[in-house]
């Protein structure tokens, strides 16, 4: 499902009610969806939220229910409902006769990262591209608390200076979402951030995740593919890489290690040699386990992960000669 993008802010004017604060300023998410921008999360915090059945039913005698539960004691085309920590709910109006005549979602937001996992540091929603096509993807991984009840409910995403046209679809597992630039040109510098604004609701709380970058900032190729001929092994290029190569040439980093009988990890074992090349071509030496991984060779931009090959070893002539014995006999 492509998400609606767009956003619209405005805001209330102060005003005060007994002892329990008017909130000074709301945003829309969604039509009939009303966020309340304040912080909300300390216990037994209290907002008063004014509420519109609709221009068209002002001066009538409106009656609202909270939930689809009790009727409210407010009445009218304008009422003011009172929000306690972060128990947002759906208003519904109805007309005297008790027909529906319209409804306002009211959430809360936080500047809190509880719904996804993550630290200010290292980030919260991870972006990659594995090409200059212009499609990237995103992901992020649901709090254990919040893994059932959190969804994402908007996605906006923009270019910084021009009128982009950049779609987004949530995945299947709704644990990412994949976007497609269709005005961008690979072969063309990209001057332009892309701003993703991602929210996510658990309950009736909103969190925002913003995100700028470009894409050949967060460009990672997919793994490289080994082939191996009589003597050497052949690098080649992932498939799914632009071309032509000679437009986008990828630097190669390749190790060799000695692995354990049932361990072979590329990533912690120590290499015996480790060098960069843009070469394709890698000699075969009995025993060794090579390692590769590639990155764009124009900017500084992430590796992809390893493959390996694990060249056999020969049998020696003893261990021949004894296996030709055994056989005979």
């Amino acid at each position: 499902m492509v998400f609606l993008l767009f956003g619209v802010l405005f805001a209330f004017p102060y005003a005060t009610m007994e002892s329990i604060k008017v909130a000074e300023s709301y945003w829309t998410l969604k039509t009939n969806e009303l966020v309340v921008d304040e912080d909300m999360a300390n216990y037994g915090s209290q907002l008063l939220v004014p509420l519109l059945c609709g221009e068209a039913f002002e001066g009538q005698d409106i009656m609202w229910r909270r939930n689809s539960g009790e009727e409210l004691q407010e009445r009218g085309n304008r009422i003011l409902v009172m929000v306690e920590e972060r128990q947002g709910g759906t208003y519904n109006c109805y007309s005297r006769e008790g027909s529906y005549l319209n409804h306002t979602l009211v959430l809360v937001h936080w500047p809190y990262r509880k719904i996804i996992k993550g630290t200010p540091e290292k980030g919260y929603i991870y972006c990659s591209a594995n090409n200059y096509n212009g499609s990237f993807q995103c992901s992020w991984t649901w709090d254990e608390k919040r893994a059932d009840a959190g969804k994402v409910v908007l996605i906006k995403v923009t270019r910084s200076h021009q009128v982009g046209n950049i779609t987004c679809d949530l995945t299947s597992s709704g644990h990412g979402v994949m976007c497609q630039d269709h005005a961008y040109c690979p072969y063309a510098e990209e001057r332009d951030q892309v701003n993703l604004t991602i929210y996510f609701r658990s309950d009736y709380v909103i969190e925002t995740y913003r995100l700028q970058f470009q894409i050949s900032g967060i460009v990672r190729p997919d793994m490289v593919r080994i082939s191996k001929n009589t003597t050497t092994l052949e690098l080649q290029y992932p498939e799914t890489w632009s071309t032509p190569s000679s437009f986008f040439p990828l630097t190669f980093q390749v190790k060799e290690i000695h692995c354990c009988k049932k361990k072979c990890d590329c990533s912690n074992s120590i290499p015996r040699k480790v060098k960069l090349t843009q070469g394709q071509m890698w000699p075969i030496k009995q025993g060794v386990t090579v390692c590769v991984r590639a990155q764009d060779d124009l900017c500084n931009s992430s590796w992809s992960e390893w493959s390996r090959f694990k060249c056999p070893k020969m049998k020696s002539k003893r261990t021949n000669k004894k296996w030709r014995l055994q056989k005979q006999e």
